[in-house]
């Protein structure tokens, strides 16, 4: 018999051997001959969290700070009374027909201390990449005109985070209202001020789609189109039928919720359908849509006493559905267009005619590409590949919408687990360059999320703050997290205009003077 001494000796002694090349071996493994031997660490070993609370650094104090501001402010959006908050970050342009302004000096002077020591500045070649967009903002002109952006990016920005309080933003100072472009079919995730509902009978097609078999690849500015199907007949040998239900929450007293128009975008219908709009089960408007070739619309008001209305197609062939924009005739609007899964590089990949009449019918002044997170996990030697594919995206926006400005955000930090520490992937910063350097060369301007979150290694402390401001995926922010991105995004646009309409105001001023 195995006296008890013995056999605790002797698993002492197994433990040791385990444990003795953890504490010798190197990181990056022994080469023999081709093969690289790793030894896994002590805490890959024995799965040991080292990267607890006590040896995390703590989220940058004013990052903190915005964190709280933030959140007040936030819940001042979402206020039943629509307001245009003062904002002393620049000057306040007030459109007192369409908002009451309220001051609220406390919050933003405290943001602009905060966000001095944080402001990450927008970049561009020539310091005029922006410039089309500043022009539409300028001179009063959101007062007597829709200024559009069209914000696309990957799943870090699916729910409408970020573009959210970015619009918000925008649209609290200088005016406008309305969530911008949804799908016919909307996505799992819905913006906070609507609730979208369709018929059983709709298929939505992406371009993720293209590879599955024939589809059309007339894509538009969404990246894909709806179509509904023939299971549902008003009768036997009838039309086919289907609808969009919209819903507003929170009575449209947010920006956001408070549109007042309704643009239908359709295209392709081989036969003639009837479109029409409906509130209380009354029909309010409708139209017998002829045949079309192209890329069309139909806009109706939607006066804000329509809490709830519906959109009914009926006909023997469904044209394709481009999407619906809630939005309001002037102002600004900010849709949001994610685009689960992609890397921004399929713009080249749709029909080009179909994009370029999309431009011509919402007329942007701004795109946004936020993407990048999705070519983390692909590591390679360098990503000159991905730079000419980020170019030539931009390229071809240009050319679809000539005067066009464009921002390309820069990916955010991206986290794995190292050694147990979570640690950024080592291929970001090469991502991130690449992203610059397609834009710059493109004629584009570039803003920084991953330095603006505070450079590698940032991740974790986003992750573990309290309470969290990204997800424990490593990769996504959540809305807290999304609202703080849109904050500084934001203040970086604003202090780059400022210095434009402080320019053009000194050279008006120039020209004014006469010459003694």
């Amino acid at each position: 018999m195995v006296k008890p001494y013995k056999l605790f000796l002797l698993i002492l002694l197994l433990l040791v051997l385990l444990v003795l090349p953890s504490l010798f071996a190197p990181p990056e493994g022994i080469r023999v001959g081709k093969i690289t031997l790793k030894y896994p660490s002590l805490a890959q070993l024995f799965d040991f969290e080292t990267d607890t609370p006590s040896h995390r650094s703590e989220l940058a104090t004013e990052l903190a700070q915005l964190d709280l501001i933030l959140d007040s402010l936030f819940r001042l959006f979402q206020t039943d009374t629509i307001t245009a908050i003062h904002d002393s970050i620049a000057p306040q342009m007030a459109d007192s027909s369409a908002f009451q302004v309220v001051s609220d000096e406390t919050h933003h002077s405290l943001i602009v201390e905060v966000l001095k020591s944080r402001r990450v500045p927008i970049e561009s070649s020539d310091g005029m990449a922006l410039k089309p967009f500043f022009d539409a903002l300028s001179h009063g002109n959101p007062l007597r005109r829709q200024v559009r952006i069209l914000h696309y990016g990957d799943s870090q920005i699916e729910g409408d985070r970020i573009t959210s309080f970015l619009r918000s933003r925008l649209q609290h100072r200088f005016g406008g209202r309305g969530v911008g472009l949804l799908h016919a079919v909307p996505h799992s995730y819905q913006p906070g001020s609507i609730r979208q509902s369709v018929s059983s009978n709709w298929q939505k097609i992406l371009l993720p789609d293209m590879g599955k078999g024939a589809l059309d690849h007339r894509f538009g500015i969404l990246g894909g189109y709806s179509v509904f199907t023939t299971s549902r007949r008003l009768a036997k040998g009838g039309f086919n039928e289907a609808w969009i239900r919209f819903q507003r929450i929170g009575a449209g007293k947010s920006t956001a919720g408070s549109f007042t128009s309704c643009r239908v975008f359709y295209g392709y219908a081989t036969e003639p359908f009837l479109m029409s709009l409906s509130h209380n089960q009354q029909t309010v408007e409708a139209e017998m849509v002829a045949p079309a070739a192209a890329i069309s619309q139909i806009q109706w008001p939607v006066p804000l006493s329509m809490n709830t209305f519906q959109i009914d197609f009926k006909g023997d062939e469904s044209p394709l559905v481009y999407g619906i924009s809630l939005e309001s005739p002037t102002g600004v609007v900010v849709d949001n267009i994610a685009v689960r899964g992609s890397s921004g590089t399929d713009f080249t990949r749709a029909d080009g005619a179909s994009l370029e009449r999309f431009m011509q019918l919402v007329s942007p002044s701004l795109i946004i590409l936020h993407f990048g997170v999705n070519l983390v996990p692909h590591i390679v030697p360098n990503y000159d590949y991905y730079e000419r594919q980020v170019y030539n995206q931009i390229v071809a926006l240009k050319r679809a919408k000539p005067g066009l400005a464009v921002l390309v955000v820069g990916v955010s930090d991206m986290s794995r687990k190292e050694g147990g520490r979570f640690v950024s992937y080592p291929n970001i910063e090469k991502i991130r360059d690449a992203q610059r350097s397609a834009a710059l060369r493109a004629g584009a301007a570039f803003w920084d999320c991953y330095q603006a979150m505070g450079g590698k290694n940032s991740m974790p402390t986003w992750v573990y703050a309290n309470p969290p401001l990204a997800s424990k995926d490593f990769v996504h922010f959540s809305l807290r997290g999304s609202n703080i991105v849109a904050e500084m995004l934001y203040a970086s646009l604003m202090d780059e205009y400022d210095r434009y309409v402080k320019a053009e105001n000194h050279a008006l001023k120039s020209h004014d003077e006469p010459i003694h």
